[in-house]
Parts: structure tokens; sequence; C-alpha cells
């Protein structure tokens, strides 16, 4: 039987479900967001976000702050535990996605490093617009999970 999870995860890749294929545009994005957390460099955001999200202003606030204080976020990794399409079009996609942040730490400028706590899973409605350098994150609303 072990052939047969070998095939499903082989037409999988080859042809993912769309949810399986926004996820991975949303990891995507991440790995930049990540990157700029680890440059201590904002302007890298601009791969992220579209012009005016709140979401990006809060980011380079974030990482502005902590550069003013000596230090860079590493490994500030998203990992998607679930995404549902709640609504695309070729411009515009809303997500309800759970994600995790990994492992993140912060390296001060002195070599020494500090483990952020452990995040547990949070739920958001993520909003994407396709602009002319490709899909990005124009918003981000918490939402409460309905597990309980």
């Amino acid at each position: 039987m072990d052939w047969l999870w070998v095939v499903i995860i082989a037409m999988r890749a080859a042809s993912p479900a769309p949810d399986d294929r926004w996820a991975t545009r949303l990891t995507e994005l991440d790995d930049v967001r990540a990157e700029a957390f680890a440059a201590g460099d904002p302007d890298l955001l601009d791969g992220v976000y579209a012009q005016g999200s709140r979401a990006r202003v809060v980011d380079s606030a974030t990482i502005a702050d902590y550069r003013r204080r000596g230090a860079r976020v590493v490994d500030a990794e998203l990992r998607v535990l679930s995404c549902r399409v709640l609504g695309a079009s070729r411009s515009r996609a809303r997500l309800d996605v759970v994600d995790r942040l990994g492992p993140a730490r912060i390296v001060w400028d002195d070599g020494s490093s500090t483990a952020l706590p452990r995040d547990e899973p949070s739920r958001r409605i993520v909003h994407l617009v396709q602009t002319r350098e490709g899909w990005r994150v124009a918003g981000v609303t918490p939402r409460r999970s309905s597990r309980r």
C-alpha cells in the first residue's frame, strides 16, 4: 500500500488542488517576508505586500524597531497549516488561512541570540491582489477559529 501514497503525492505535485496552489503562493510570499526580517530590510517587503497594505506598515515598523535595538529576526517563516479558498478571480483572492510561526529567534548585533516564544496557530483571512509584479498581500484580518 505504500506505493499508493507515492502515486497520490506525485499526482498532487503534478496538479495540486486550488487550495494547495494558494498555500504555495502564500509560502513563496512569506519566504520573502522572512528574508526582509532576517536582513533587517523593510524594502524587501515590496515583494510581499500591495501598495497601501496595513500589514506592510506593521511589518516595516517591527523590522525598524528591531534594527534600532541592534537586532534582526531570523527563521520567521509562517507555516501554512491549512488554506481554503473563500473566493478567487484573475485579480483577487480571499483565503481562510491557519498558520503558525516557526521557531524564530532574535539575533543581536553582538552575535548572541534569543528564542522567541513559540506561537500558537492563528486563523486569518488573507486578501491577495494581482499586481504587475505578481500576487501581493493586500490585507490580513484575524478570524476566530470555529474549533473549541
